[in-house]
C-alpha cells in the first residue's frame, strides 16, 4: 500500500496513512551553509505544521548551524520522493505557504 504516515504518533495521537495524491503541510529546513533543503514533520493541517516548525526552531536555536524553517504545502507523493533525495538543491521544490493559520484561542 502506497502513501505516507502523517501525524504525531505520541501521547495517544493517531497517525493516518494518506494516499499519494493527498496534500499535506510539512516543515521545510533550508540549510544556509550548503544551500540545500529537506522536508520533515508532515501534518494534516497548517496549524499543526506551524507548531512543528516552532519545535524545529527551538531545537536548532542553540546549534552552530541554524536552518531557516518554514511551512510548505506539498503532495504526499512529492514528500515521499523527496525523502530519498540527499542534499536537494532543486529550485522547483515546494516553498513556504504565504498565509499563516489563525492561532487557536
Amino acid at each position: 500500500m502506497g502513501g505516507l504516515w502523517v501525524g504525531v504518533g505520541w501521547f495517544g495521537l493517531a497517525r493516518r496513512r494518506l494516499a499519494d495524491g493527498a496534500v499535506v503541510f510539512a516543515v521545510r529546513r533550508d540549510w544556509p551553509d550548503w544551500r540545500t533543503h529537506e522536508f520533515v514533520a508532515p501534518r494534516l493541517t497548517q496549524a499543526e505544521a506551524e507548531r512543528a516548525a516552532e519545535t524545529e526552531r527551538a531545537y536548532w536555536r542553540r546549534g552552530p548551524s541554524r536552518p531557516a524553517v518554514s511551512v510548505v504545502r506539498i503532495s504526499v507523493n512529492d514528500l515521499r520522493i523527496h525523502r530519498d533525495r540527499r542534499d536537494c538543491k532543486a529550485p522547483d521544490c515546494a516553498v513556504a505557504a504565504t498565509r499563516r493559520a489563525p492561532r487557536p484561542s
